[in-house]
């Protein structure tokens, strides 16, 4: 095969763009409208793995501010997570957790910190298997260890047929638990 100035060219501007397919990448939003000014930073390193979301809403009316950031940060068996929410009244709430891939789906673990200081624990797993049958589960405990809340769903197919079953439990007096699965920066 014969090397042609044009071929040599071509083949040396896509060798120089290959590595900026993989740069970090941001990308903002922003939103102004007659009650509320927002935006929206997210910005994907894919040779680090870090995925970071960073969002604020004011308030044109009252000038109360609330604020959000979150960061996902890619391991060798899945990924952590953390986010940080901040209230129009200065009170946060925090949620950090490790998400870990298993041979048939993956497991979370992790803690999260309500904006009255209350300290929970959050688990949650999830598989499937080859025949397109599915189950998922998330509980929330208290500080002491106690089951607030949980939910668990099965899916089956058999013969053309499927089947959902959903399961949810709440300890008495508990409103609205923390939930399991914070969004995520994607």
């Amino acid at each position: 095969m014969r090397k042609t100035p044009l071929m040599l060219a071509s083949l040396t501007a896509l060798a120089l763009a290959l590595p900026a397919a993989a740069q970090e990448q941001t990308r903002t939003r922003s939103y102004d409208g007659p009650k509320v000014s927002a935006s929206q930073t997210t910005t994907v390193n894919p040779d680090t793995g870090t995925a970071t979301r960073t969002r604020e809403a004011t308030n044109l009316n009252t000038g109360n501010t609330a604020s959000s950031s979150a960061v996902r940060q890619r391991t060798e068996t899945g990924a952590t997570i953390d986010i940080v929410q901040t209230g129009p009244q200065g009170n946060s709430r925090d949620l950090s957790g490790t998400r870990t891939r298993t041979d048939t789906g993956s497991t979370f673990t992790g803690t999260a910190t309500g904006r009255g200081g209350e300290s929970y624990g959050l688990a949650g797993a999830r598989s499937r298997d080859g025949q397109g049958n599915s189950a998922a589960s998330q509980s929330v405990t208290n500080s002491a260890g106690e089951v607030l809340a949980s939910r668990e769903r099965a899916t089956t197919r058999s013969e053309g047929q499927v089947s959902r079953s959903v399961t949810k439990t709440r300890a008495p007096g508990v409103t609205r638990p923390p939930r399991a699965r914070g969004k995520r920066p994607r």
